[in-house]
């Protein structure tokens, strides 16, 4: 069976603990098709080279076993001052996270900001249908045309996950809306890889009909 997981830390997150090779290797253990790498931006600062480099290098040592994506998480509460979007061009996606937090910047300056992005851009950690009552908008719509996908994170920190699983109307409302979907683990520490639930959420969204975001960015 298909499983991806496009949401790891390793050691250029502040509070990653593992190599990006641990990460990976971990993954091949348990049969993973395809696995993102989305360390924290502000952890990474001025070190972005450096950081595509070393996933570069694991795609190519691991490209026989398992599809490595190059992604970045970018926080949204404030959106940072010291990351330029033309610097993610040739990443294969970008997570904003959080964006759901009342401290996180106004969803109309996010839409604006996001359009200086040219990679695949994704929301994780948010409920997007609390998003959207806040607002008063449909946010699967706003999605859908701003090209952004939503992140079922599986790490056990947030409701929306477990909300979705038991919401007929919600998950009815994901698969006609088109939005694409991926899956995460929010891996930290490979100690406590939760496979059962991110090969769970996969079977959800083929059962569901979804289109997995930003597979097919294997270069």
């Amino acid at each position: 069976m298909f499983t991806a997981d496009l949401h790891n830390h390793t050691v250029f997150s502040y509070d990653g603990t593992n190599t990006p090779e641990e990460i990976i290797e971990n993954a091949i253990a348990h049969r993973v098709d395809v696995i993102g790498i989305t360390d924290h931006q502000f952890s990474i600062g001025g070190d972005l080279r450096e950081y595509k480099a070393r996933l570069d290098a694991c795609r190519e040592k691991y490209g026989d076993k398992i599809k490595v994506l190059r992604g970045l998480e970018i926080g949204t509460r404030p959106a940072p001052d010291d990351l330029n979007p033309r610097d993610t061009d040739d990443l294969d996606y970008v997570l904003f996270e959080s964006l759901d937090d009342t401290r996180a910047m106004d969803l109309a300056d996010f839409l604006e900001w996001r359009r200086r992005f040219r990679c695949p851009c994704g929301l994780a950690h948010c409920d997007i249908f609390r998003l959207g009552e806040r607002y008063g908008v449909d946010m699967l719509k706003i999605m859908r045309r701003s090209g952004l996908f939503w992140e079922l994170n599986i790490s056990g920190n947030y409701d929306y996950y477990y909300d979705f699983l038991t919401n007929d109307k919600k998950r009815e409302a994901v698969a006609r809306s088109g939005v694409k979907v991926s899956v995460g683990s929010d891996t930290h520490w490979i100690e406590e890889y939760r496979f059962r639930p991110i090969r769970r959420a996969n079977a959800l969204m083929r059962e569901l009909g979804c289109e997995f975001a930003v597979i097919g960015r294997i270069r």
